[in-house]
């Protein structure tokens, strides 16, 4: 087999997804001494744990929407209370008057019940929606962090704690194309009130943010660039402590920085 593909088996075994003889086969290569995939293998698990910290909230596509709606659809139609069926006897004018008038409340009491039922059935729909973002992002941010390692122009640019983050360590895996993945350790949560702020920049250019990095308790938390950017050619990468997380320029002390 290509070395290439024992490689891409590596990506795949760390994500849990060979099949049983797959699993088998790659667990007696590794047994074989093959410390370059070894290497990779632990890499990418590096890479996987740290990936959930980097998750941020996002909207399913409409379609998802259209079709939950289709689904409760007959549940919907099942629960609409069926239209009473008045008996009408001859009582005269006023007997009619308060059948009529029963009649009247007991439609309106049956609107009532579908509308709270129809609310409700939104209710799920609006969970499920959630349920469902919930379980996409981490394996569609799997994937992403998956291709860049596979990228051979990908740059994996380590970071160093300065100032006040001195104690901190990062690794920013970086594409051309505008994407990359930021990893950090040890870096405390930032005080109420203030920002950490991702800034690149190209030799010669003012930096532009990539966005706001969150830290857990542990100090380790991560953030995804997705591509869409024209930061060619940027050789800066650094971390600052700011008062907000809308700033346009670093203002604030650097806590981590590319050599």
């Amino acid at each position: 087999m290509n070395h290439n593909e024992w490689l891409e088996r590596a990506e795949i075994y760390a994500l849990g997804a060979l099949d049983v003889e797959e699993a088998i086969q790659f667990e007696a290569h590794l047994a074989s001494g093959c410390d370059l995939c070894e290497h990779h293998l632990r890499e990418t698990r590096e890479a996987l744990t740290l990936v959930p910290r980097s998750l941020m909230p996002e909207t399913p596509p409409p379609a998802v929407k259209g079709r939950l709606l289709a689904q409760i659809g007959d549940e919907a139609a099942s629960v609409r209370p069926a239209r009473p069926r008045p008996r009408w006897l001859w009582w005269g004018m006023s007997a009619g008057a308060f059948a009529a008038a029963g009649l009247l409340i007991t439609l309106s009491v049956s609107l009532v019940s579908t509308r709270q039922e129809l609310q409700r059935l939104e209710g799920q729909v609006a969970s499920l929606q959630v349920e469902l973002a919930r379980r996409e992002a981490p394996l569609a941010l799997y994937t992403a962090v998956i291709n860049l390692l596979r990228d051979p122009s990908t740059r994996d640019v380590p970071l160093r704690g300065v100032g006040p983050g001195a104690g901190a360590a990062g690794r920013f895996l970086w594409n051309e194309s505008g994407e990359g993945h930021l990893f950090v350790a040890n870096l405390p949560p930032a005080p109420e009130g203030n920002a950490y702020v991702v800034w690149t920049a190209a030799p010669g250019m003012p930096p532009r943010s990539a966005g706001v990095i969150q830290t857990d308790a542990s100090g380790k938390g991560g953030l995804h660039v997705y591509p869409g950017r024209s930061d060619h050619g940027v050789e800066v990468f650094t971390v600052t402590l700011e008062p907000s997380g809308d700033v346009s320029a670093p203002t604030g002390p650097t806590v981590l920085a590319s050599k």
